[in-house]
């Protein structure tokens, strides 16, 4: 059995890729860095515990890649960043590091390596001018920060091939299954809410492939003769239109009624700025990028894999409910195990961080609302007891609703602020609203209610960013 090293290897289809070389025998060195949240990891260290070893280093340093080489017959290369906000990050990892990938099996070369294999994208290649599929031989055309580092990459592999590094190139198109984060984080849940979202146009078409099927083609592209120093695209034999993509998502969860819902993709752009922007505050990663959106936008992004086909005879076989039936299954497991994970954590850091976020929140609200003069305390100094009003109640309900849903979340927090409104209305007059804006609405039940939407959001919010934060002290080193 081999000696492979693997970079990327606790990401998506990283991990998945160890998964099926270990069950195939074969030792596993894997490069991770210091940060690196290893979780995807721990079954196969339970299952291979002596065949699976980490490397800790950073391709965009260099570091632990020369560790990781000793004795290695294949190296699969799949590390990058999908989702940074500057054509700069990409290019640190993806370019950067793969030059130094390169150069240090060029310092090392393993006297029995047999193949270097990069896992490039369908973005280098771009989208395609028509429905039809394009093949390996149109000229790359990619359209994002993503895109366009991957295309770079791809030559500096092909370079050290035609000095006899023997090289194979991957793209794979658009990937699904157990343990992804983009389809199944955006997608997943508008469709269980009974919404399917098109973004542009309904004659959009995309090429996906599910990942375990991916997976074995990248293994049968290492293995074959015949692809030494060729690039191939790997992907389902037939795109699909986005509509039937997302329809097929709706019958995998057993949706039988549900509402389209097209989006324009400018909205789609609006809301990656604003993604961007929050995930300074949870130093999370963001839903969805402006780069991300830029490769969403486009109308055809079909290609064929017919290539593969001849030359390893690779065919992705599961039919495409089936995946998403899998990845479906795997999506709802991780929401129930995200949504009881907080519980976990001590409840004296949990309450620090609810109640200080909640009064963040509160002070937020009343600064916003003086700054608009929206309405007046009497006196004056009430205010601030307010703000410790919303610190203690919101930060309370995040605090006890930590195993709830988003829903009742929402509506308690919403129930409790209609309360306090109508109390302050009929009893206490300790706030008085501005004649503009919310003296026109007509009667005290119907201000509450509307002002209830905003401020039932609270509980909500607080939890959630208290969640990520602790989620951010789970990765390794952090």
């Amino acid at each position: 059995m081999a000696r492979i090293f693997l970079t990327g290897t606790n990401g998506f289809i990283g991990s998945h890729l160890a998964e099926l070389l270990l069950g195939r025998g074969h030792d596993v060195v894997g490069l991770v860095r210091p940060t690196s949240d290893l979780r995807s990891l721990q079954p196969l260290f339970e299952r291979y515990p002596d065949r699976l070893r980490l490397v800790v280093g950073d391709l965009r340093t260099g570091a632990g890649l020369d560790a990781g080489l000793d004795g290695v017959e294949y190296v699969y290369h799949l590390g990058a960043v999908l989702m940074p906000t500057s054509p700069a990050a990409f290019r640190l990892t993806i370019v950067d590091g793969t030059r130094r990938l390169l150069e240090a099996v060029a310092r090392r070369r393993p006297p029995g390596l047999k193949r270097f294999l990069y896992v490039s994208s369908q973005a280098a290649a771009g989208p395609s001018p028509t429905e039809a599929p394009i093949t390996e031989s149109e000229p790359p055309r990619p359209v994002s920060w993503y895109g366009r580092a991957k295309r770079d990459a791809e030559e500096l592999v092909r370079q050290q091939g035609a000095r006899g590094l023997p090289v194979t190139i991957v793209r794979p198109v658009g990937v699904f299954g157990e343990r992804e984060r983009d389809i199944s984080g955006g997608t997943f849940p508008a469709v269980q809410l009974g919404v399917r979202p098109r973004i542009g146009s309904a004659e959009s078409t995309v090429s996906m492939v599910y990942v375990k099927d991916l997976v074995q083609g990248i293994v049968a592209a290492a293995d074959s003769p015949a692809a030494l120093g060729r690039t191939y695209f790997l992907g389902n034999p037939q795109p699909y239109k986005q509509t039937d993509f997302v329809s097929t998502i709706a019958q995998a969860m057993g949706r039988r009624w549900s509402v389209r819902l097209p989006v324009p993709g400018v909205a789609l752009s609006i809301l990656a700025v604003f993604a961007e922007w929050l995930s300074r505050f949870t130093n999370g990663r963001p839903m969805v990028t402006r780069d991300k959106a830029r490769e969403v936008r486009q109308r055809y992004w079909s290609v064929s894999p017919q290539a593969a086909e001849r030359d390893f005879r690779w065919v992705a076989g599961t039919p495409l409910v089936d995946g998403l039936r899998a990845a479906v299954a795997d999506w709802r497991q991780r929401v129930q195990r995200a949504r009881l994970e907080p519980a976990e954590e001590p409840a004296r850091d949990r309450a620090v961080k609810c109640y200080t976020i909640a009064l963040v929140l509160g002070a937020v609200a009343e600064v916003l609302a003086e700054i608009g003069k929206w309405y007046e305390f009497t006196p004056r100094w009430l205010i601030f007891p307010v703000i410790a009003g919303y610190g203690i109640a919101f930060g309370t309900l995040a605090l006890g609703s930590v195993r709830w849903s988003v829903v009742p979340r929402f509506l308690v927090g919403a129930a409790v602020f209609i309360a306090a409104e109508l109390s302050n209305h009929f009893w206490f007059h300790f706030w008085e609203f501005a004649p503009e804006p919310f003296g026109r609405l007509p009667v005290p039940y119907v201000r509450a209610l509307v002002l209830s939407v905003p401020i039932g959001l609270m509980p909500v919010v607080t939890s959630a960013l208290s969640a990520a934060f602790y989620r951010a002290r789970l990765r390794l080193g952090a």
